[in-house]
């Protein structure tokens, strides 16, 4: 029996009403991005009808409207209430791994609220560092900035993540979160069958991993109600010193597509993924064992 208490509060309430205007808007007054959305929804789910299609642009847009406002619930919960808006269902891992001074990349996507793993620092007794993209106007870069340590993530400018990552010294394990199925900046050598397409890559993650040698670990995500986000920890590899980086990132792109699929609304449709093309110069690995 489910003995999580429904989350109450202001902050949810405004939350909740904010998302359904922002829903009507994308819906029906201006359509996010929605030849982008429609043309990777198409690419990638050829089999569903037109009909399918609108319905499924419909969930996704009721998804990225809730996306939008639940940092106002990070920033306004307390921890008690936010333990209810987020579970991790084998944090054992995360602790058997820091408990063998393990260092750890969890991989994670732009699926469901990436966000709430800035939360992972009450749950695991380490170090949590995790790239961010500042923004232009300082005030509001300060305000997200408070609004995502509060719970004591160490937080690194996306220019300096790699260096910070792969220079961190102490006899503390550090869990680096990163977000790893960005589109690269310009057309690379390094490629995925993703949806049987394929798709450009960044191994930035891999790269930390196997120079330091870390475990690499998965964050899959099932969304377990609004506003609400179940993590599953997935070991991809205890020592990625004896992987590659294409095995590596080969691996999380299969668990990513097996996550969409089974909860497609979650992926952030609206990027344009697969700006470059599909046809890369490098070689193409498909998809064969999921995590």
């Amino acid at each position: 029996m489910n003995t999580v208490q429904p989350v109450t509060g202001a902050a949810v309430t405004l939350a909740r009403w904010l998302s359904h205007l922002i829903f009507l808007v994308f819906a029906h007054i201006w359509p996010y991005r929605k030849k982008i959305i429609r043309k990777n929804l198409e690419a990638c789910f050829p089999e569903l009808s037109d009909g399918d299609i609108k319905s499924l642009s419909l969930r996704y847009y009721r998804h990225i409207s809730d996306l939008i406002v639940e940092t106002l619930l990070l920033a306004n919960l307390e921890n008690y209430d936010l333990r209810k808006l987020v579970s991790y269902q084998n944090a054992s891992l995360i602790h058997q791994l820091i408990n063998q001074k393990k260092d750890i990349v969890l991989i994670a996507s732009h699926y469901g609220n990436w966000e709430y793993l800035f939360q992972l620092p009450l749950v695991a007794d380490c170090t949590v560092l995790a790239a961010y993209s500042p923004v232009s106007n300082g005030y509001i870069d300060k305000k997200l900035k408070s609004i995502r340590s509060r719970f004591g993530i160490k937080l690194v400018p996306k220019s300096e993540w790699c260096r910070t990552a792969l220079n961190r010294r102490g006899d503390e394990p550090t869990i680096f979160i990163t977000i790893a199925d960005q589109r690269p900046p310009k057309a690379a050598k390094q490629a995925v069958n993703f949806f049987g397409r394929t798709t450009y890559i960044q191994q930035g993650a891999a790269r930390i991993a196997i120079r330091r040698n870390c475990a690499v670990v998965y964050a899959d995500v099932e969304k377990d109600g609004r506003n609400k986000y179940k993590f599953t920890f997935r070991l991809i590899t205890p020592n990625a010193v004896l992987s590659d980086e294409n095995a590596i990132m080969k691996s999380y792109y299969e668990a990513l597509e097996t996550t969409i699929r089974r909860q497609p609304e979650l992926w952030l449709w609206s990027h344009n993924r697969w700006k470059f093309g599909y046809q890369p110069s490098g070689p193409v690995y498909k998809p064969e064992n999921v995590v």
